[in-house]
């Protein structure tokens, strides 16, 4: 903001109450103090109840894996993936992931993390009839959240933080729940 104010600021207006987008990123932002802590607690129980007893489908980049090795999706009635390989540049494959949910059941609540692709793939499925939610990073700030770190192994973060390559998980349960590759 500090480059782009006064021409964000010709966008916006002043008398309008606009709130926060960073939906997926309610702990690494934000000062660690304890109070910020117990709010996170509260917000992540309420992040809980929008799939609980919900059939979930994750569309995420085949490194994000979503939810494993952590309880973020705790509550889901049911988990199914669908992989984007390779995990850069989906937006070039839009078509074909939009029409990998033809056959999905539009009760189910679609969860998306594919970076900026995500957005406008979520308003496309709600268009379809779907419930369709862009997730960004939320189980990676979920997982700094629970360690009140940064580190993480197993997946890939976004550009401001630090990875080594995140090895492949063995549990069986996640790869049972991959429905679909998108290559």
């Amino acid at each position: 903001m500090s480059k782009k104010r006064q021409m964000t600021y010709s966008y916006l207006n002043m008398n309008r109450v606009y709130y926060n987008a960073f939906f997926n990123r309610y702990y690494l932002n934000f000062n660690k103090t304890d109070e910020h802590y117990q709010r996170c607690c509260i917000y992540i129980k309420k992040l809980k109840e929008i799939w609980k007893n919900r059939d979930v489908v994750l569309l995420e980049g085949q490194e994000a894996r979503l939810g494993v090795g952590n309880d973020i999706l705790d509550g889901a009635k049911s988990i199914a993936r669908i992989l984007f390989c390779p995990v850069r540049n989906a937006f070039n494959k839009y078509d074909q992931i939009l029409s990998a949910f033809d056959d999905i059941n539009p009760d189910n609540l679609i969860l998306v993390s594919l970076g900026p692709t995500a957005t406008v793939l979520a308003y496309d499925l709600c268009k379809k009839g779907f419930q369709a939610i862009d997730m960004g990073h939320i189980s990676e700030e979920y997982e700094c959240f629970l360690r009140k770190e940064t580190p993480l192994e197993l997946k890939s973060m976004g550009h401001n933080i630090t990875m080594k390559h995140p090895s492949n998980p063995d549990d069986p349960e996640y790869k049972k729940q991959i429905i679909r590759k998108i290559v």
